[in-house]
């Protein structure tokens, strides 16, 4: 099964893989969870459910689930009708003697709608009556078995509408969880600018824009339930839409010259995501022009236009280091490159001071953010201005043996900032440039995207 010509599959490939090593289960609802979710916080998003032992047994997380909802009668009656979910078995514990806690994470909504439907879309093919047979089984737990979750998967990806639905299911179960790879530091750069603006990972946006064949971490994020469009198979062109979360790339590039003043002239955008809270937006856009894997570095650009302050953060490898007989460290060893940089954004510093009615603590815009490899992305990063860095650089304790120069961990003793603080600083335009317009986002982008990196760009203002 493949996509529309010069589509990348790489996702769903995953997906199929995934649920070849970890069968899909389909879990069934009855009206009272039906009706007590549907009304709750997180909604079918992210939830719990408790089993007996036997029943989640075959479970073995992560793994993709498929959820089908009831309505009770009366509901029925006013022409509701069931949906269909796809997510995340994430976890499965013990929690009594007798009962099993599953939790459901990242479920979005699919079609077709009911069983029955399901069965009808494989056709007449030998795994649709074996679906017909499994479905029969009178659980509230069915586990498939790997060819057909396989079958099931790429049948439902031939639907345009649920594409998005189920990338976005593929792309969560290989999230990044470590500072190993550009595509983690990406990642961590979008929850960066997520807590800047006081969300959190399991925060869902308004919107999330896609394009094909190019790998972000925005793909990661949690969507809100009507953002995906339900219409008929093969009603849904690829166009931009608030309801459609996959469009093409000229559509998101044409879209993106209108956020905030901001313009871009070339094709290098990856993803876009809108959030709201409260009267404010946050407008997160991805962008890079060469493949992730293949980019020098990740930068994170973040643009209060509220608190009228410029931030940007370039993420650096920590690498561990055991000299004999001196006890673990983790260090950082700075090139040419990052010279280069530097003489960069002094000149932009420069052109962009603070105005004379802004107070700073620091009017610097430019951060370090120190990454140990192979270190959770929850709990392995340190910050430092530009001006600090520089510092460092100057002190004759920063000279290795060989009078290289190298960042040591434990030599900062302490004199960093630790991500809360550096998140509480930005979200109170402590820090950071003067910016009362988005040219100097213009600027800074193109910037970096001359220099081979990636960019993770943050827009803060008020809702229109």
């Amino acid at each position: 099964m493949t996509g529309p010509p010069g589509q990348d599959e790489t996702w769903l490939a995953d997906l199929c893989g995934h649920v070849e090593a970890k069968p899909c289960v389909v879990l069934r609802l009855d009206e009272d969870d039906s009706s007590q979710l549907a009304g709750s916080r997180g909604g079918f998003n992210e939830f719990t459910l408790a089993q007996k032992h036997d029943v989640v047994s075959a479970i073995h997380p992560p793994t993709a689930c498929l959820i089908f909802d009831s309505k009770p009668e009366w509901v029925r009656h006013r022409g509701e009708v069931p949906h269909a979910h796809v997510g995340i078995v994430s976890s499965r514990g013990t929690i009594t003697t007798l009962d099993t806690r599953i939790k459901v994470k990242r479920a979005v909504r699919i079609t077709p709608a009911t069983e029955p439907e399901l069965v009808q879309l494989l056709g007449i093919e030998r795994q649709a009556n074996d679906l017909r047979k499994r479905l029969a089984e009178d659980s509230a737990v069915v586990t498939l078995p790997p060819k057909l979750s396989r079958a099931l998967i790429e049948a439902l990806a031939t639907i345009p509408g649920n594409r998005p639905a189920l990338r976005y299911v593929s792309e969560s179960l290989y999230a990044p969880r470590r500072f190993s790879t550009i595509a983690a530091l990406q990642e961590d750069a979008v929850q960066t600018a997520l807590k800047a603006f006081g969300l959190g990972s399991g925060d869902r946006a308004d919107q999330v824009e896609l394009v094909d064949g190019q790998s972000t971490a925005l793909a990661r994020i949690a969507v809100a339930e009507d953002a995906f469009a339900q219409e008929a198979p093969g009603d849904l062109p690829l166009r931009l839409s608030r309801r459609v979360p996959l469009i093409e790339d000229t559509a998101i590039e044409r879209d993106a010259r209108s956020v905030s003043g901001f313009t871009l002239t070339s094709s290098d955008l990856t993803g876009r995501a809108v959030f709201k809270k409260g009267s404010e937006t946050l407008q997160v856009i991805t962008a890079n022009r060469r493949d992730l894997e293949h980019v020098l570095g990740v930068d994170l650009i973040y643009l209060n236009l509220t608190k009228r302050n410029i931030v940007m953060v370039q993420y650096k490898m920590l690498e561990a280091s055991r000299p004999n007989g001196h006890p673990m460290d983790w260090l950082y060893r700075p090139d040419q490159a990052l010279a280069d940089q530097i003489a960069k954004m002094k000149l932009f510093s420069a052109q962009h001071t603070p105005g004379p009615s802004e107070y700073r603590l620091n009017p610097q815009v430019f951060y370090l953010k120190f990454v140990k490899r192979d270190a959770v992305l929850s709990n392995g990063s340190i910050l430092t201005p530009i001006d600090h860095y520089e510092q460092l650089a100057r002190d004759p304790s920063s000279r290795g043996e060989r009078n290289g120069l190298r960042i040591s961990y434990g030599a900062l003793d302490g004199r960093y900032m630790r991500q809360g603080s550096f998140v509480d600083l930005v979200r109170s335009g402590y820090i950071g440039a003067y910016a009362q317009t988005t040219d100097h986002l213009t600027a800074l982008i193109q910037a970096v995207l001359d220099g081979e990196r990636a960019v993770v760009a943050a827009v803060q203002a008020a809702s229109s």
